[in-house]
């Protein structure tokens, strides 16, 4: 990478004027080598090309569609009196913990296999392996008569999700154009409300019917997402990073002229990219399926970790398990007692959590990573904390304050919405970000596994928790996002404006988190070149 003169800042550059053309643009960057390619490569948004490339990547999408369904439904099944009388089941308390923990199990089992999946049949072989247990787990789930069946469907269920969603992000993140990965995957994982908006937006018209129909018509639902990723996916190209660690080398080359290029030619962003990618393949080396040494053997693996580490626990613990699978439970709590009214409530804030998930995705490469995490996470704990303070005084019995209640409710919306701006564009897109081609498979199933982990507060915790002390418990969740906050800010490293293996050097600095801050400043020039002016003050 071309090294600014250190002994000379852009602000004496600017100030100057020296060798700083009056046709030149001045601008800060992250790297000047991307930025150069890209200023020589411009991709056109709606050519040919690039819209194939959006439907093929909706082929992922679907992926977190898949997850969208779950939550979202047991939301609102647990809410139903057909579901609850044909199992015996209660709205919270350890039963219904029980069936929700089910779920995380049956991820946690399928994040052990998810990573080797994926790095031994590719990132389509991962993604088909997923959609197949998805389809049985949803199956058994809608068929089951006994708790046993439905327990067991919800297990093969979730072990299904672990794998499709470690594979998925991954093949997002690596196809995708370096200048619109963040967008690209950011997009992925917004798309869990594609599949929450019709789940709970089916259980308000079905939640009439008088029988177990009422509950098994929005699981029936869940079925399309992975009959459609299993009958596309093979047709759909491979990553081309996983393609050059397997020797296929022409293969990846080819794919991306046909999808980071107008023209179907060669260009200044895929030698840049084949460069890269060949240089890291290069110093790689291979381990067997159960070696997951590669994840800590360095201080830069290590650095890594950390990071992916934060977005599972802090992306778990922000108090959006209480929302996910006890929004009901919680209106009730702000003085929302009607069953249908509380199905309805569940739908739009599906709907407004969904605009904020696809505002903060369309932002992403605009505003970065580090920033909206320390920054929404305190936004957060503020919220939470308004939320419990207004259900403490206007969600008692009897209460007749519908002002109160009703602000009450309209604060947990924002919540919900801030959330998916803050956290559900990123916690796909930056796991993966934040792994190098090594560790990427093994680390986003890992990613899994951990979110599952802290997610065990999200279902059997929360159900026991808001059971014994009602809107109380959000304050553990407040605690939280403020310690969240000041993590983010001190080891959150900033992944936008490089290449993934631009981040190599990032993660080799004494403390990434502060590194990934600096920008170069550069000045473009009128024929398309970049040149280096210094750094940044």
């Amino acid at each position: 990478m071309s090294q600014p003169d250190e002994k000379k800042s852009f602000d004496d550059d600017v100030k100057s004027g020296s060798d700083i053309p009056q046709a030149a643009l001045v601008t800060e960057v992250y790297n000047s080598d991307l930025k150069a390619a890209m200023a020589k490569s411009q991709l056109k948004g709606f050519s040919r090309r690039s819209l194939m490339l959006y439907f093929i990547v909706m082929v992922g999408f679907l992926n977190a569609v898949s997850s969208g369904f779950d939550g979202s439904l047991m939301s609102g099944i647990n809410a139903m009196p057909q579901y609850l009388d044909h199992f015996h089941y209660e709205s919270v308390g350890k039963s219904t913990g029980i069936v929700f923990m089910i779920y995380v199990t049956g991820n946690c089992a399928g994040a052990l296999v998810a990573g080797p999946a994926t790095e031994i049949w590719g990132r389509r072989g991962g993604m088909f392996i997923g959609g197949f247990f998805i389809l049985v787990g949803s199956v058994v789930s809608v068929t089951a008569q006994t708790r046993e069946a439905f327990i067991g469907g919800r297990f093969v269920l979730g072990f299904g999700i672990a794998i499709s969603t470690t594979a998925a992000p991954t093949w997002v993140t690596e196809l995708a154009p370096p200048q619109w990965r963040g967008r690209l995957g950011a997009l992925y994982n917004s798309c869990f409300f594609i599949g929450s908006m019709p789940a709970t937006g089916s259980m308000v018209g079905t939640q009439m019917i008088g029988s177990t129909w009422a509950w098994r018509l929005p699981l029936l639902l869940q079925i399309g997402p992975p009959l459609i990723v299993m009958s596309c996916v093979w047709f759909c190209p491979e990553s081309p990073r996983w393609l050059i660690s397997r020797g296929r080398t022409e293969e990846a080359r080819q794919i991306l002229i046909d999808y980071h290029s107008n023209d179907g030619k060669m260009n200044a962003i895929i030698e840049l990219e084949m460069a890269e990618f060949q240089r890291q393949i290069a110093v790689q080396r291979e381990a067997p399926f159960w070696d997951y040494s590669a994840l800590y053997n360095t201080r830069n693996h290590r650095w890594r970790m950390v990071c992916l580490s934060l977005m599972c626990v802090n992306g778990q613990l922000a108090g959006n398990g209480l929302i996910t699978y006890f929004l009901t439970v919680m209106m009730k709590n702000a003085g929302v007692t009607s069953p249908h009214t509380q199905l309805v409530y569940n739908f739009a804030n599906s709907i407004l959590s969904a605009f904020g998930a696809f505002l903060g995705a369309a932002l992403t490469d605009k505003i970065g990573r580090r920033r909206r995490l320390y920054c929404g996470s305190f936004v957060l704990a503020c919220l939470l904390a308004t939320v419990a303070a207004l259900s403490s005084k206007y969600g008692k019995p009897g209460n007749k304050d519908v002002n109160g209640a009703n602000a009450s409710i309209a604060f947990i919306f924002l919540f919900g919405i801030v959330y998916a701006f803050t956290y559900t564009p990123l916690q796909a897109l930056y796991c993966a970000e934040v792994m190098s081609q090594e560790m990427r498979a093994k680390g986003m199933a890992i990613h899994i596994l951990i979110s599952n982990i802290a997610g065990f507060i999200n279902t059997f915790g929360n159900s026991v928790g808001l059971q014994k002390l009602g809107w109380k418990y959000y304050f553990v969740f407040v605690g939280w996002d403020i310690v969240a906050s000041g993590l983010w800010y001190l080891f959150g490293v900033e992944t936008n404006g490089r290449t993934l293996e631009q981040l190599d050097e990032i993660f080799d600095a004494p403390w990434p988190a502060r590194a990934s801050t600096r920008k170069v400043a550069v000045k473009l020039n009128e024929n398309g070149t970049v040149d280096v002016v210094g750094n940044e003050k």
